[in-house]
């Protein structure tokens, strides 16, 4: 069957449509179009008009090797001069999605060859990434307004990732009814690989989440999602806000390496530090296997061998808690900014 990279590619994405959410389509449209990009270079000519069975391992291997030495920002809508080489740990992303693309095309017999024979995949980098202290835990809630709805609003996302380990993803699609005070848990549906889950609800959040939802949360008839727009508040709050609030917080804290998934690794990090098992940090955190969990249990060790003073999480989440003095003493800060 003769067609051509564009049909081919064509088939791939109706096929991932089928159950693949939206976020995870453009995902593959950008990585993939890298690789595209490359080809079209190469040939002189657009991806509708190469043939699918010209794409050898050759191909592969010259693409990745042009990703080394190209400028993460080289397709930046203002043009910055500055070059940054894109990391390995997007260059093993490109080729994983790359693999993926292949591997559908050969197993369902688009192309003869498997032509991802002999490709390997650059392996991740295994940079040490510290967790949110304590002391910065203090510097972070600092900023936040517990009079206002914005410090409010703020101060429960932030906590929601650092004290149960969600995703940014998984704050923006909370609801009201996702908060179950009752029983003292979290519901998390359609999270990352439509995946749902449960986790405990700390005890330190308790207060503040009912506060928000009864005295702060703006009256919408639009959407139920717990948290809006600070502009409109008919409309629930987007990624792009977000965004704004990490950069806004690493202005004014100086702490330059924190991001949404920061306080997310801190959960992680802490939990494995204060006696909490495996199996229950891969359900909370919502991993399909222990690959991805079983990075924490090295960090927790190094930290623990350090005598750090990483973030302490609520005691719900342990049969034994932190041995440490005045771990389990929590309040939440008043000031003025965020």
């Amino acid at each position: 069957m003769g067609i051509t990279l564009k049909q081919a590619f064509d088939l791939f994405i109706f096929d991932r449509e089928t159950y693949c959410k939206k976020n995870t389509i453009q995902n593959y449209k950008n990585t993939l179009s890298y690789f595209f990009d490359f080809i079209e270079n190469d040939r002189g000519c657009s991806i509708d008009r190469i043939p699918l069975d010209s794409i050898t391992t050759l191909d592969l291997k010259a693409y990745v090797a042009s990703l080394r030495t190209r400028n993460k920002l080289e397709t930046h809508p203002l043009k910055p001069t500055v070059n940054h080489p894109i990391t390995k740990r997007s260059i093993r992303t490109y080729s994983v999605d790359l693999r993926t693309f292949f591997h559908f095309l050969y197993y369902n017999e688009y192309m003869e060859k498997d032509i991802m024979k002999g490709f390997k995949i650059i392996k991740s980098e295994n940079k040490l990434v510290l967790p949110i202290f304590d002391g910065e835990a203090s510097q972070i809630d600092s900023l936040f307004n517990l009079k206002t709805y914005r410090g409010f609003r703020n101060y429960c996302i932030v906590h929601l990732m650092l004290d149960e380990g969600l995703r940014s993803g998984d704050v923006l699609n909370l609801t009201v009814r996702s908060i179950n005070f009752d029983e003292s848990y979290i519901m998390i549906l359609n999270g990352k690989g439509d995946k749902d889950r449960i986790v405990p609800l700390a005890k330190r959040l308790r207060q503040p989440l009912y506060k928000y939802i009864t005295f702060f949360r703006p009256h919408t008839t639009q959407h139920d999602f717990l948290f809006c727009s600070m502009q409109d508040p008919e409309e629930p709050l987007t990624h792009n806000a977000i965004k704004s609030l990490f950069s806004r917080i690493r202005k004014e804290t100086g702490i330059t390496r924190l991001k949404p998934h920061l306080l997310r690794h801190t959960f992680a990090t802490s939990f494995i530090l204060g006696g909490g098992d495996m199996e229950s940090l891969r359900l909370y955190l919502g991993h399909s296997s222990y690959d991805t969990t079983q990075t924490y249990l090295h960090l927790a060790n190094t930290y623990e061998r350090m005598g750090s003073d990483v973030y302490k999480l609520d005691g719900i989440f342990f049969r034994s808690y932190y041995s440490r003095p005045g771990s389990s003493g929590y309040s939440y800060r008043t000031n003025q900014k965020l």
